[in-house]
């Protein structure tokens, strides 16, 4: 359906229907990329050597850095499910990722869309501490049967900070093979390859993917926002709806290469793997932390057509030695996300890296998809703007405070609405939802952004409000 636009005179905006409603697969997402190509290369880890995990793809990987096909890709990730069940892992339950982006963070979140897991991706930087204070996620709600970590001492620090959650997991795996201590209960990432060959044949089948259906309301991922570093976290549950309304209208060519280093714990990340892979594109990733270095010499040796980053890494490449020795000439776009990003720098990227365009996205943990560029051409993009609604969300700008029920005029400052079928309807558990609401254009998300809306639908964010100053309508029922 073609976008809806309302009175033009006032800052809302409903994107029209989105996606079809019913059940679905999360799994013909990422088959749909899969049937592009199978030997088409799906992903590339810079700074995972050729042979690593060898054991789970089952077949001899390309020589040089980590890079797998679409067919190595989905039968290493099969195999790890079987492993999976194997181990007590059931259709429904959640795996926890605390993972860089590696080879095992893109298996576990395959894993997790084959045996309809909710994948849980968290900032692996926290478990480097043992303080339960700065960095203490909610995950008793989610009663995870599987975790995953980098090595063994995350391994020492989640038991410590997480012992209360431990009852319901059955399978606790560290990534690292090289550990040479494992603590209580835990083992290497390694061990599915040898241990497929001990499981009797008649039990060595693949995942039943034949028939089966989930509902759009079950929850096929976690990600997690908190307000300020002293805050606590609150667990957003994005259902298969909400992914599929923000990736099935995004048209990306197959076989173009998607250089991601926003963190894994990002909406950012989730959203690009998810569009790259349905679109049969390959995902690289060029180190398991940011380094401008290796993020420059990924997108000139394996021609990246897509630089997806944050601003702070933004500023660091653009000014970093090794840019005038790399030959960017396949970069097609440069997108970079965060809240409000600054004009001048986007501008400073688009002369320095010279992508074919450049564009600023809105991240946050509550949903994706809901505000872009969908068919605009290029031409029509502008730098300080993050684009328009998509299709199944909207957008409006409300006044603040004591006016925080007015929709205002095209052009005039206030806080960001958004709402639709791409966003979530509140936090996990007892979190404070007072940012949500329902009125009679649907269900809404009170953002922390000032922001304004031209004539053309185009939406500015100007500046962030303190959690205190974006107040919630008090709608009478």
């Amino acid at each position: 359906m073609p976008t809806k636009r309302r009175d033009k005179r006032f800052s809302i905006i409903d994107g029209g229907w989105g996606v079809q409603m019913g059940p679905d697969l999360m799994f013909q997402q990422l088959e749909e990329g899969h049937d592009e190509g199978p030997d088409n290369i799906a992903l590339i880890c810079t700074h995972q050597s050729w042979g690593y995990l060898r054991e789970i793809v089952g077949e001899t990987p390309t020589a040089g850095c980590l890079t797998w096909t679409y067919r190595q890709l989905m039968r290493a990730a099969q195999n790890l499910a079987l492993w999976f069940e194997e181990k007590g892992v059931q259709r429904g339950d959640t795996v926890i990722a605390f993972l860089p982006s590696c080879a095992e963070w893109a298996l576990c979140f395959w894993t997790a869309v084959i045996l309809d897991l909710t994948f849980v991706p968290v900032d692996y930087t926290s478990l480097d501490t043992n303080s339960s204070t700065e960095h203490d996620y909610p995950l008793h709600l989610l009663k995870p049967s599987a975790v995953l970590v980098f090595d063994s001492d995350h391994a020492n620090n989640f038991d410590e900070l997480y012992s209360g959650d431990a009852e319901s997991i059955n399978l606790k795996i560290i990534c690292d093979k090289q550990a040479d201590f494992l603590p209580r209960g835990w083992i290497h990432f390694g061990p599915p390859g040898l241990l497929l060959a001990l499981i009797p044949e008649d039990r060595r089948r693949r995942p039943d993917l034949g028939d089966h259906r989930i509902p759009e309301n079950r929850i096929a991922a976690v990600l997690f926002s908190r307000e300020g570093p002293r805050e606590p976290f609150r667990g957003c549950a994005l259902s298969v709806k909400n992914v599929r309304t923000a990736v099935v209208n995004q048209y990306i060519i197959p076989e173009k290469k998607f250089v991601i280093t926003c963190a894994p714990s990002s909406s950012a990340t989730l959203e690009a793997v998810i569009v790259a892979w349905k679109r049969g594109a390959a995902v690289v990733f060029p180190g398991a932390l940011f380094s401008a270095r290796m993020t420059l010499a990924a997108v000139d040796l394996y021609r990246g057509s897509r630089l997806i980053c944050t601003s702070p890494q933004l500023e660091k490449l653009i000014k970093h030695p090794s840019l005038s020795q790399r030959a960017l000439d396949s970069l097609e776009s440069l997108s970079v996300h965060g809240e409000i990003i600054d004009i001048q720098l986007l501008q400073q990227a688009k002369e320095v890296l010279k992508p074919q365009w450049v564009t600023s996205s809105l991240t946050m943990a509550e949903g994706f998809g809901v505000l872009g560029w969908g068919s605009m051409f290029p031409a029509d993009r502008t730098l300080d703007s993050v684009g328009t609604v998509q299709n199944g969300a909207l957008v409006k700008i409300c006044g603040v405070d004591v006016d925080n029920k007015r929709v205002l005029r095209r052009g005039e400052e206030g806080v960001l609405h958004l709402g639709g079928d791409a966003l979530i309807q509140g936090y996990l558990g007892e979190a404070h939802n007072e940012r949500f609401y329902r009125d009679l254009d649907g269900a809404w998300f009170v953002t922390n952004m000032l922001a304004t809306m031209d004539k053309d639908g185009l939406i500015r964010p100007t500046q962030n409000l303190k959690s205190s100053d974006a107040t919630t309508p008090n709608y009478s029922p």
